[in-house]
């Protein structure tokens, strides 16, 4: 960690902060106005029903979805900009998809925690 996301981490800045986040597809408004905040060390879990956006969410966290308004950031930095460096963003933030394409023989802690250490070299305790 950088000394100024220590610094932002210190003074309470979120690592992810979601801001009345908007997204239609034509005239079907998927996400109105989505707001939260995401400590270091938090777990978060997004229930609803089908078609209610969870995936939409995602996928604008991730930047495979542009927003319509709003504002996301991570660690303190907007990356909701389109001109944000989208693959080092992907490169922090990550999903495991509803399908279940998970190897069975492991864990789902391994299974979430395989890509950090396969794809970036993160070390087992890190990616824990």
């Amino acid at each position: 960690m950088t000394g100024s996301a220590a610094e932002r981490q210190a003074a309470g800045t979120p690592l992810l902060e979601v801001l009345d986040v908007r997204k239609s597809y034509g005239d079907r408004l998927v996400l109105d106005d989505v707001s939260l905040s995401v400590q270091p060390h938090d777990v978060i879990c997004l229930i609803g029903s089908s078609g209610s956006g969870k995936s939409t969410l995602l996928r604008c966290l991730d930047l495979l979805e542009e927003i319509d308004d709003g504002v996301i950031r991570l660690d303190g930095r907007e990356i909701s900009d389109p001109l944000v460096d989208q693959r080092e963003v992907r490169g922090r933030i990550g999903m495991v998809f509803q399908a279940y394409n998970l190897f069975p023989h492991l864990t789902i802690l391994e299974n979430c925690t395989l890509a950090p250490r396969r794809a970036h070299g993160v070390g087992r305790r890190e990616a824990h």
